[in-house]
């Protein structure tokens, strides 16, 4: 228990992505947002949290781009934003998805999920002793997150052609 407490007083974020997690996996497995108001499922509200996310999701790039270019000004301070940025996003997302769809659809849901999972076990939380496990760890999230790219791109353009 001890533990947990730390891990929650240490990244109090991982607490918000994993019920966040939860929260759009129930939502989606079961389609209660069908059957919501038409407000909350309507074809402007997925506008409007569609481009809030595609923001939020850019500006996640931010820190792979610094780490690239090696530019080491406020590190710590974008390592904690991208936290942050990221839970909001996983927030966003159970709220804009709304149900898995077809493959490519469901394919999207999951690269998303794996995404914010893969987010939460970081060094931070998970303390890596070995620095391979962490270079592993590294290369799977930017693979998930560089996959997530086109699979935004087709989600946009599909969305938008049959509106």
């Amino acid at each position: 228990m001890r533990v947990l407490i730390s891990t929650w007083q240490r990244a109090p974020y991982v607490l918000i992505i994993l019920i966040a997690l939860g929260l759009g996996m129930i939502l989606l497995s079961s389609e209660a947002k069908s059957v919501l108001a038409k407000p909350l499922t309507g074809f402007s509200q997925q506008v409007a949290t569609g481009l809030l996310l595609l923001g939020l999701l850019g500006y996640q790039w931010v820190l792979f781009f610094k780490r690239v270019t090696k530019d080491n000004r406020n590190a710590r301070q974008a390592v904690v934003r991208h936290r942050w940025v990221g839970t909001a996003a996983t927030l966003l997302f159970a709220i804009h998805a709304v149900r898995f769809g077809h493959v490519w659809m469901s394919t999207l849901s999951a690269v998303v999920f794996l995404v914010a999972l893969t987010g939460v076990l970081n060094r931070e939380v998970l303390r890596y002793r070995s620095n391979m496990i962490y270079l592993v760890w590294l290369l799977v999230h930017i693979g998930l997150s560089a996959a997530l790219v086109p699979l935004v791109a087709v989600h946009i353009w599909v969305a938008l052609a049959y509106q």
